[in-house]
């Protein structure tokens, strides 16, 4: 059970700092944005998220983080464990489809590698979204 505390705690603090700094970005935060968004080759960004995309995926972070704390932390929360067991095996899901990526831009299976995004997305973004695949698949399966 310790691992499962552990692993929630740490999913959660991430989780958690990845939604504040999507709202840094969505309140004009510059830091690292840049390389948060894929580019095609001449450097053109695919798309350029506005302040309601950034600010819909810091809640939903936000809403994974509180997930990951009710299995443990908060189990008191009056959520059914069958939604949340099965809540996490979503969450990890979610993540191993992005460390997979789109076959072109994002993600192991990525074409397009010359790019700041690719090199980082190769570098920290997809052994990122590993850690989180991997730690919910364990706390699926300990819970």
């Amino acid at each position: 059970m310790a691992m499962v505390i552990f692993l929630t705690l740490l999913n959660a603090l991430i989780f958690i700092a990845l939604s504040v700094i999507h709202i840094y970005w969505a309140f004009g935060g510059r830091w690292a944005k840049e390389l948060s968004v894929p580019t095609i080759d001449s450097g053109q960004k695919l798309f350029v998220p506005g302040v309601r995309a950034t600010l819909t995926v810091a809640a939903g972070l936000l809403m994974f983080a509180g997930i990951n704390l009710c299995i443990r932390v908060f189990p008191d929360s009056g959520l059914q464990l069958l939604y949340l067991r099965y809540g996490i095996l979503l969450i990890g899901l979610i993540f191993l489809l992005r460390a997979i990526g789109d076959f072109n831009y994002i993600g192991l299976a990525k074409k397009q590698k010359s790019s700041a995004f690719a090199k980082n997305d190769t570098l920290f973004y997809v052994p990122l979204c590993l850690l989180i695949f991997i730690s919910h698949l364990l706390i699926f399966a300990l819970f």
